[in-house]
């Protein structure tokens, strides 16, 4: 029984939704607003770590980590292509859309939009 119980275990956490992405650009654009234009533009150390079932977001973009709480979810509204997430810290809310391909994310805070290519060594961890 201890085995089989044991192996559950294992298996449900084989299973978890946790997905890294390995970010080859970064391009951040801040107030006032255009669109195609960046502030900085970057290709050094940055991943994001998406984590539905424990409803979690961790961005590292070079020497900066930042954690978030996933409070909502769902397909974007405007363009189906995307699915969004509202995250929250202890600095606020903000939107996070990633493309079905999975080949770019935007962080939009209010003060300043971060959009992410995402590379080929994308994957999901199961």
């Amino acid at each position: 029984m201890k085995k089989i119980m044991f192996l559950l275990l294992l298996s449900g956490s084989l299973y978890a939704q946790e997905q890294v992405f390995n970010v080859q650009r970064y391009c951040i654009d801040e107030q006032p607003f255009k669109k195609g234009e960046c502030n900085t533009v970057g290709n050094e150390y940055s991943f994001v770590f998406l984590d539905t079932q424990k409803r979690t977001v961790v961005f590292f973009l070079t020497a900066t980590k930042m954690k978030y709480k996933i409070v909502d979810s769902g397909v974007f509204a405007p363009d189906k292509n995307y699915s969004f997430y509202t995250l929250e810290n202890e600095k606020g809310q903000l939107e996070m859309r990633i493309n079905t391909q999975k080949t770019k994310i935007e962080f939009l805070y209010p003060n300043t939009h971060v959009y992410l290519t995402v590379g080929k060594s994308t994957k999901a961890m199961r």
